[in-house]
């Protein structure tokens, strides 16, 4: 790429005045008019040939006029295209420098909106700070630690609106969420006991998503929520806890933040909410984003409980709230409604952004748990043999365990009453597993449409192949705003059933009887089972015996 000819926004063209007593001859009248085109012309051929100008700018960012590199078609340009002055003066170590810079397109809703630079290595424009914007919305001013060379203000255009997607530590992001994202959030940080932060930033992800890393703090990570305890005993904790985090954010130049506290006791309301509101002060007056991952609230019988989080006061402080996975499919069609309802009547819905997830969840005695897709179908695949012997030219019985329906299970089906698929099977007094695929996150995302919300957020944004793949329904989600409510063919949920040698009879119900050559030998029988989406396989092999053959007696 190589860069054109810059003009500036503050630079003018001052005209000359003559000032005297004496008037003019006409003569000398005509002779300094006709100098004094000849200076215009010939600066105005320098101004053309040698950069149009370009001594002019003394900004910080000056407009590049030629365009050699395009604009995405995902993004709407909102500001002139600039490249840094080189005369502008260094910026020291350890300061951040402001830029403010006029928008051509003038807006008051800052949703998508951010300061993009460009990577002439990659070839490719990357988020490089958040928009804050001034002067009823005709200006946009950010805050940089490193100013790119070449800089403009894009809106990420995405009938969905926002698309956040979590990432593990050194995972990579699935190849559609790399293209949709507009935030992520690595799960990089969690507290400690005395206010710090443990752990690293990750590289920002090769997107053009902001990248908010991730305090998390959970009953699933030993010993956060004891530490989360500690900080927000008394206020001297909490602010410490804060001034912890804006270090952090500083020294790692981080554009923003993600504070995922769940699991938290109800008497932690203020102190959460204070804590929120002091961080987010600190946050903004830097220019930096600050984002919550929060539990949904419980139905009551009578009331929304929201627990330990006061949504319309962390409203007011975060710019984004995400809404945790909810793992109980019994009851989330059936309560989310009125969850999702009071949220947004506390809470500006278009913060409020719900998240799916490419994990199935199984519900027992035993509580809740997170599987894989690969894991659940191996579950519902598990074989075994209901026959004494396995002799040749016999009927043995192969079944499906735990899809058995002649065992009273329910086998591999669509549940309409939580538009998933699902099964039940017998361990332990009884356990039920909802998958998530597309066409559970197609009724999920219906939410969004339906109370307007924000956005969507994907649990585990990776490219993870034995997971579930939302993304089938997230992609036409975005490019339309509208959900696409499917749901498998009844066919694809069917056990299938292979064997090397005999025949097979039934097993539409998990049960198949295998009528056996009379050949003795290794046959391998094979189960196919799919959630509508992918195909998974479980095989057992049975060595036949031969057939015992009674001797006949001997006469006497």
């Amino acid at each position: 790429m190589r860069p054109g000819p810059r003009r500036g926004y503050s630079g003018a063209v001052r005209g000359t005045t003559f000032s005297g007593s004496r008037r003019p001859s006409p003569v000398r009248a005509i002779v300094l008019v006709a100098i004094a085109v000849a200076v215009l012309v010939v600066g105005l051929l320098a101004w053309v040939f040698f950069g149009r100008g370009s001594g002019d700018c003394t900004d910080a960012y000056c407009e590049v006029v030629d365009l050699e590199f395009d604009i995405p078609p995902e993004f709407e340009l909102h500001s002139k295209v600039l490249e840094r002055n080189p005369n502008d003066e260094p910026l020291p170590d350890g300061y951040d420098k402001q830029i403010n810079i006029p928008l051509e397109v003038p807006t008051t809703d800052d949703r998508g909106l951010s300061f993009y630079g460009y990577d002439i290595e990659e070839r490719r424009w990357e988020p490089v700070a958040s928009v804050l914007l001034e002067e009823e919305g005709t200006r946009a001013t950010g805050l940089f630690a490193d100013p790119p060379r070449y800089l403009a203000v894009f809106r990420r255009l995405n009938e969905g609106r926002e698309v956040v997607a979590y990432l593990q530590p050194g995972d990579t992001l699935h190849p559609t969420a790399a293209l949709l994202a507009t935030v992520v959030h690595t799960l990089d940080f969690t507290p400690a006991f005395d206010g710090a932060l443990l752990g690293q930033p990750s590289p920002r992800p090769a997107t053009t998503a902001l990248h908010y890393p991730v305090i998390s703090a959970s009953a699933a990570i030993d010993g956060s929520v004891a530490n989360v305890d500690n900080i927000l005993a008394t206020g001297a904790d909490r602010t410490n806890h804060v001034r912890q985090i804006l270090q952090r954010v500083a020294a790692h130049r981080l554009s923003g933040i993600d504070i995922a506290y769940l699991d938290l006791r109800a008497d932690q309301r203020t102190s959460f909410t204070l804590f929120v509101s002091e961080l987010a002060e600190g946050l903004h007056s830097q220019g930096k984003a600050l984002t919550l991952t929060l539990p949904a609230p419980l139905k009551g019988l009578d009331r929304i409980d929201e627990g330990a989080y006061d949504w319309a006061a962390l409203g007011q402080s975060a710019d984004l709230i995400k809404i945790a996975p909810v793992r109980d499919q019994s009851t989330f069609r059936l309560h989310m409604p009125e969850v999702i309802e009071h949220i947004t009547t506390v809470v500006d819905a278009a913060k409020v952004i719900l998240t799916i997830t490419p994990y199935a969840s199984e519900k027992s005695a035993d509580g809740l748990r997170s599987l894989t897709l690969t894991e659940a179908m191996a579950i519902a695949s598990k074989l075994g043999v209901r026959s004494e012997s396995l002799t040749a030219g016999a009927d043995i019985q192969v079944v499906a365990v735990n899809i058995d329906r002649d065992e009273g299970l329910s086998g591999l089906r669509w549940q309409p009453e939580t538009a998933t698929v699902a099964f039940t099977y017998k361990l332990n007094g009884g356990r039920t597993v909802w998958i998530e695929n597309m066409f559970s996150a197609g009724f999920k995302l219906e939410f969004v449409t339906a109370y307007g919300l924000g956005g969507l957020a994907v649990e585990d944004a990776s490219d993870n192949i034995f997971l579930g793949n939302v993304w089938s329904a997230v992609e036409p989600f975005v490019a339309s705003g509208q959900a696409v409510l499917l749901q498998p063919s009844h066919s694809h949920l069917v056990p299938r059933w292979q064997v090397t040698g005999g025949n097979l009879v039934g097993g539409d119900r998990g049960l198949v009887t295998w009528q056996t050559p009379l050949e003795a030998r290794a046959h391998t029988v094979t189960l196919t089972l799919s959630d509508g989406v992918e195909r998974f396989e479980s095989r057992i092999v049975l060595d036949l015996q031969p057939v015992e053959v009674e001797e006949p007696a001997e006469a006497p």
